[in-house]
């Protein structure tokens, strides 16, 4: 059972995107991938979707997995992720398959962010 939080549920953090769906479409079913034709070409954020899937089937289930660090997330997106249902995958499987995504999405723009190590060994 659990406690009341004063964080938002996935609901309360996706409000009415379910109304955003096309209207042929049910809403129960918008949040799947359209169905390929030659007038219904796939947008970038469906390739997203693809790709997180992709990223998250490389976890299997219940295997131990020793080299990973701890991270801290916010209790709002903790308890989010834990009410959704991806293959019974654990929240640490779903944080690393959406990072993953996200990191090779964005990696052009994020190698400029990459820190520069100066040492003072480095000087002549």
């Amino acid at each position: 059972m659990k406690t009341e939080s004063k964080y938002p549920d996935i609901n309360g953090l996706l409000g009415g995107l379910s109304n955003l769906a096309p209207p042929d479409i049910p809403p129960e079913t918008g949040d799947q991938a359209p169905i390929d034709t030659p007038g219904n070409a796939p947008s970038a954020d469906d390739d997203d979707w693809v790709q997180f899937q992709k990223n998250l089937a490389l976890y299997a289930f219940r295997e131990r997995k020793d080299d990973r660090m701890i991270c801290k997330l916010d209790r709002d997106l903790a308890d989010s992720l834990d009410d959704c249902d991806f293959d019974r995958k654990c929240r640490s499987d779903i944080v690393n398959a959406i990072v993953r995504t996200f990191i090779n999405r964005y990696l052009p723009r994020l190698r400029q962010y990459r820190k520069c190590n100066r040492s003072l060994l480095d000087t002549p």
